[in-house]
């Protein structure tokens, strides 16, 4: 098992949109396609319009094939149409756990 730590920098005035979006479309959508969510978090020290969240993968070909399936599934690009633009900057950390680390 494997983490994938995602963090979203919106743009300043759009951190609510895309709170939103999160909360009503890509959660919904990660449920449908396999993801496995350990949590989301928006930073309260630090950058305030940051959207944080950590998915729990069994190997790394279930992740290609959740990705594939998300980005195709058609309610994706109807989001983005319906909230526009809301992130200035994604960054992805790909996680190995030590043996030591208690897990979720």
């Amino acid at each position: 098992m494997f983490y994938e730590l995602r963090q979203y920098e919106a743009h300043t005035s759009r951190i609510n949109d895309l709170i939103d979006r999160f909360a009503t479309v890509t959660a919904k959508m990660f449920e449908r396609h396999g993801f496995r969510a350990v949590g989301y978090w928006r930073e309260e020290v630090g950058i305030p319009h940051r959207v944080i969240y950590l998915l729990a993968w069994e190997s790394w070909d279930a992740r290609e094939a959740a990705w594939g399936a998300f980005y195709a599934d058609p309610e994706w690009p109807k989001s983005m149409e319906k909230y526009g633009e809301t992130v200035s900057h994604i960054t992805n950390h790909i996680l190995q756990p030590l043996p030591f680390s208690p897990l979720p």
